[in-house]
């Protein structure tokens, strides 16, 4: 390997994990290779990395797409309500996946009701790459491109 690191997963919080298995799975071609339960005595035995109260535990799954990405979703069994994700605070802000065509998925998943926050955008001038927002089941900002490497 040349590189120090490589990218593993990207975990996500969230409200309802087969809501999410759906979603992602349904409109990007992940799928499902793992799940289960971190239980009480897992988290309370690194309570400086979860910092959640006695008796919580979570559920989790991973979804890979056709290409790699990984997603770890984690389920709590009691969650605190997301704060609306602003650009100008530090900190993580979204994800962004390629597709093979971002009108086509646009059009794929508007029809299917997904929200996003404005139609495809072209990229550069004089190129056919395209680029987008939408919100997933929790309201998380994705970026969908086309343009290749």
């Amino acid at each position: 390997m040349d590189s120090k690191s490589v990218l593993v997963h990207i975990g996500i919080t969230v409200t309802d994990i087969d809501a999410f298995v759906d979603f992602y799975s349904k409109h990007l071609g992940f799928e499902m290779t793992r799940r289960g339960v971190f239980s009480e005595e897992f988290i309370a035995a690194t309570p400086e990395l979860y910092n959640l109260k006695a008796g919580s535990y979570s559920d989790f799954a991973f979804l890979v797409s056709p290409n790699g990405i990984a997603l770890e979703l984690f389920q709590f069994n009691e969650l605190i309500d997301a704060e609306k994700p602003i650009w100008n605070r530090p900190g993580y802000h979204h994800i962004c996946l390629r597709v093979e065509s971002v009108p086509e998925v646009y059009r794929e998943m508007s029809a299917a009701g997904v929200e996003f926050y404005f139609k495809p955008k072209s990229m550069m001038k004089n190129t056919e790459a395209y680029w987008v927002y939408f919100k997933d089941p929790d309201g998380n900002m994705v970026e969908l491109q086309d343009l290749k490497p």
